[in-house]
């Protein structure tokens, strides 16, 4: 085999890899949100368990995605999870947006974006209001962290509307720009129809 046959092999595979990807473009953004979703909580898990370097480099990849303040945080047998409550929220909605989305998709148009916008913009004021105390210590947000107080489910919710949002304005309309691409085989790349 020359190089250029297998250069063409691996430009082959990469092309069948990249469909398989688009005709499967929801399994694949469900399975990185629950990863990205999944891993803060393998990190008490291991640190239970016994692996508390592989808990502490878990946790470590997640410093400079999330402020992980303990106390905004909720622990698993006894040790922290490296996402705070928003981004918990935010994640683990969108995973489970995504799965829902999954099993309703032929029925749920894209939501307007300024709906999508108005969705988000309260996890927006809540982050915005929260960085404000923390950095002037205004005592804007004063009332506990807590899990059930006011600041907690603020947190939560906001995370929530913004996975939603995320996925109601976005999930849509990548489902329908792709089928019209499938239907459309003048696209550069794509084999013309034969009659």
């Amino acid at each position: 085999m020359d190089a250029t046959t297998s250069q063409l092999g691996w430009v082959s595979a990469v092309e069948r890899a990249a469909r398989w990807c688009l005709h499967h473009w929801l399994l694949c953004i469900n399975t990185l949100a629950l990863v990205y979703a999944g891993l803060p909580l393998l990190s008490p898990l291991a640190k239970w368990a016994g692996h508390p370097l592989l808990g502490e480099i878990l946790f470590r990849i997640y410093t400079p995605l999330c402020h992980q303040k303990a106390e905004r945080s909720f622990f698993v047998c006894g040790h922290q999870m490296a996402f705070c409550h928003r981004c918990t929220a935010m994640y683990g909605g969108l995973v489970v947006v995504g799965a829902l989305f999954g099993l309703l998709r032929r029925w749920v148009p894209p939501v307007p974006l300024w709906l999508g916008a108005a969705l988000a913009l309260p996890l927006v004021v809540d982050g915005a209001t929260h960085l404000i105390d923390d950095i002037l210590g205004t005592a804007l947000r004063a009332g506990g962290d807590t899990i059930g107080t006011p600041n907690f489910w603020l947190r939560i919710v906001t995370g929530l509307l913004f996975a939603l949002a995320l996925a109601l304005t976005l999930y849509p309309r990548i489902e329908r720009g792709l089928a019209l691409a499938e239907e459309r085989p003048e696209l550069p790349g794509r084999p013309q129809a034969t009659h």
